[in-house]
């Protein structure tokens, strides 16, 4: 079977985590690294030693196949000698971001908000997002509430990245 044909990257900046639950009971800290999965792809940004609300500004690129696949994420505790610990999940849609790459911006003032999605049962927005026009390219702010914990929340910044010779 032939592999998708790659129509574009996202650019995904893992700015921070903020209020992330302690894994580690005895240490009373964590050291949180998060995993990004696309498909067969995964990505992870650094570790962040004992901190429950890292900086990581990490950025991590995924080539995209299919717009209406979801990334997921996940945020782990690094363990030295035990399985690392999952600290939360979330996912987000490309389509948003997609859908905005598709237009035909270039005559677009800069900070042009194209589309506001809300927070709402089915996703795991903690506030609205803006997928805005900045600096010629398309780009998105997300903040992300992690399930299957306590509390926690991961802020994103997304950009897509256009590959030569593809018409979207």
């Amino acid at each position: 079977m032939a592999s998708e044909p790659v129509i574009g990257k996202l650019s995904v900046r893992v700015v921070r985590g903020h209020n992330l639950v302690i894994a580690d009971s005895l240490t009373h800290t964590s050291d949180p690294y998060v995993v990004l999965c696309y498909g067969s792809q995964k990505v992870k940004t650094s570790i962040q030693k004992k901190n429950a609300n890292p900086l990581w500004n990490d950025v991590l690129v995924l080539p995209v196949t299919n717009p209406t696949k979801p990334v997921k994420l996940e945020v782990f505790d690094e363990d030295k000698f035990t399985a690392d610990d999952s600290m939360g999940v979330a996912e987000f849609n490309v389509t948003d971001i997609y859908d905005g790459a598709k237009l035909d911006l270039k005559h677009a003032s800069d900070g042009t908000r194209i589309k506001t999605i809300y927070p709402v049962g089915t996703n795991y927005l903690g506030g609205e997002s803006q997928v805005s026009w900045k600096n010629g390219k398309v780009v998105q702010d997300l903040i992300l509430k992690l399930k299957n914990v306590d509390s926690g929340s991961v802020v994103l910044q997304l950009e897509w990245v256009h590959v030569p010779g593809v018409t979207l």
